[in-house]
């Protein structure tokens, strides 16, 4: 059942693997007649939270594409029925081969982790068909977008399930949540012309100006020196550098004077020009 957005030539529907819970797919299309080959496609988590904000920087990209970089695409936002911007008990579990490093044995984790599998195979095997079917998309352009533990996920699929995707975004990616699995996957991974973008924001491994003093401040810097955004993001982007070989573009950004939420629409531009350049 079609849902209405607020965008133009955008809409939203559900859709489920089988007996399970449904997504909340979103789809912009653009306006213009498609290229031979079809819409570059573009996959964005957490789409409840951001599927605007990309349609909008998309739009304006694209009106200037000799300018920007920018060209017109299918965006596909999925996300979760609600009204919630983020349904972060579902998140986590589908984000997630298992609990994070930090999860104590004992307590047990907050939230059910583990669904990543799953996840991927509702993108594969129930989603891509379905868009498919719906809009003139180019198969051999396909680009994931994912910002903090969606980051995680995206780059854990880079590492373990190449193929799915040809441009690969990971904004402010958990790499703390389980480190070693992406590296294992990275020791893994079969050479080839893969386009990886991996941004994180200048205060996201310690405290911004305007966090200096504040209650709980203290426990917060020590938590975030203690998960190195920057400084894992940074190492894992050099790795999948010389893992994927010449042929990739892989690029590392460190965005000044952003933090973990902010950085999210200012990523989003800088990923366009990654994923739609020919």
């Amino acid at each position: 059942m079609q849902q209405p957005v607020t965008l133009p030539d955008a809409y939203s529907f559900d859709l489920a693997a089988g007996e399970g819970p449904a997504w909340r797919i979103f789809l912009a299309v653009p306006h213009e007649a498609p290229p031979p080959g079809g819409f570059p496609v573009i996959y964005l988590l957490d789409a409840n939270a951001g599927f605007a904000t990309l349609v909008e920087a998309l739009r304006r990209g694209a009106q200037r594409p000799q300018g920007t970089g920018v060209a017109p695409a299918v965006i596909v936002g999925i996300g979760y029925p609600g009204e919630g911007i983020y349904d972060r008990a579902r998140r986590t579990f589908d984000y997630t081969a298992g609990p994070s490093v930090e999860a104590s044995p004992s307590a047990g984790e907050a939230r059910a982790t583990g669904g990543r599998d799953a996840f991927l195979s509702f993108i594969e095997e129930v989603l891509k068909p379905r868009i498919t079917r719906e809009c003139p998309v180019d198969p051999g352009r396909q680009a994931l977008i994912g910002h903090s533990l969606a980051g995680w996920f995206v780059l854990d699929v880079l590492c373990r399930n190449t193929a799915c995707f040809q441009s690969y975004v990971a904004i402010s990616p958990s790499i703390w949540w389980d480190e070693p699995r992406l590296l294992y996957g990275l020791a893994h991974l079969a050479r080839g012309p893969r386009r990886l973008a991996v941004m994180v924001g200048e205060w996201e491994q310690q405290l911004a100006p305007w966090q200096q003093g504040r209650p709980q401040s203290a426990e917060m810097a020590e938590r975030r020196a203690r998960r190195a955004m920057a400084d894992r993001a940074r190492a894992f982007t050099e790795a999948a550098a010389a893992a994927l070989g010449p042929q990739a573009e892989v690029a590392f950004t460190l965005l000044a004077d952003e933090d973990h939420a902010s950085i999210v629409p200012a990523a989003m531009t800088r990923a366009l020009r990654l994923i739609l350049r020919p």
